[in-house]
């Protein structure tokens, strides 16, 4: 219920900016800034990042590659692995919807970016910031990236041609989707909290 309604909320305020912009996108174009706005949500959820009521800031963080990797290989692996496919989408998503982002450098850029923004964001709360989520999400990103060119060779109507700014578009949708999952998010969940329990 409560993913429910910070998706509804999200989709509600993304409706709405829209709608003020006056920009209109095609049903396709809709369909997929939608699907990457519910991405970048989960990806804000799976990550951990902070909450507005939520903040206790603590510096806790890896410098050094390959650290925790002493604490158990398989155990490194599968986290590794897994930072990896949390950002495949994105190196998918956004060179499918804006030409800005159809270079490995623009790509990489953004997966190391948005990257090091969540780990940054994650010393406000008690979770470690760790050079090789760093390293393993510009690594997703990339290989979503890859996907996408190796999947467009073949059909080569697949790639989208969105007309508007696709950086300006991008951290648009960003920003809302942090407004919503950091200030919104936590009273949703407190509100469906009360009303369940």
């Amino acid at each position: 219920v409560d993913m429910l309604l910070w998706s509804a909320a999200l989709i509600l305020v993304l409706v709405l900016a829209a709608h003020i912009s006056g920009h209109r996108p095609t049903k396709v174009q809709a369909f997929w800034k939608l699907v990457l706005a519910l991405y970048l949500a989960a990806v804000y959820n799976v990550a951990g990042a902070p909450e507005l009521p939520y903040i206790f800031p603590r510096l806790n963080v890896n410098l050094i590659p390959l650290w925790d990797i002493t604490s158990g290989v398989r155990a490194y692996l599968i986290n590794s692995g897994l930072n990896i496919l949390l950002f495949v989408p994105l190196g998918f998503i956004l060179p499918l919807l804006w030409k800005e982002f159809r270079s490995r450098r623009a790509m990489c850029l953004t997966g190391f970016l948005l990257s090091l923004g969540i780990e940054l964001a994650q010393l406000l709360n008690y979770r470690v910031s760790d050079v090789d989520d760093l390293i393993m999400n510009t690594l997703g990103a990339f290989l979503g990236y890859a996907l996408l060119m190796l999947l467009s060779r073949k059909k080569k109507e697949l790639l989208i041609q969105e007309q508007a700014d696709g950086r300006k578009m991008f951290l648009a949708i960003l920003g809302v989707v942090i407004l919503v999952m950091f200030a919104l998010r936590p009273y949703i969940t407190r509100a469906v909290s009360n009303i369940m329990f």
